[in-house]
């Protein structure tokens, strides 16, 4: 399963493609087409996970987590 974190920056994605890199996952950044005002920037980070546990190892880390998408 497929796990679209948004993290609304650049530079949030970036650090949150290493964070997850050294927890294991492989991950790719990807930029929203349409963000919302509250996806600030619109970038996401996209990880193939079978539970939310990336998502709580960005917030655990100070990445401001925006929402998450799962495909």
């Amino acid at each position: 399963m497929t796990l679209y974190i948004k993290v609304g920056s650049i530079t949030n994605a970036q650090r949150s493609q290493c964070i997850l890199r050294l927890r294991g996952y492989k991950s790719q950044i990807k930029k929203l087409e349409n963000p919302s005002q509250s996806d600030g920037c619109g970038y996401e980070v996209k990880v193939n996970a079978h539970d939310n546990e990336p998502i709580d190892i960005l917030a655990s880390n100070g990445i401001d987590v925006r929402g998450a998408d799962r495909e």
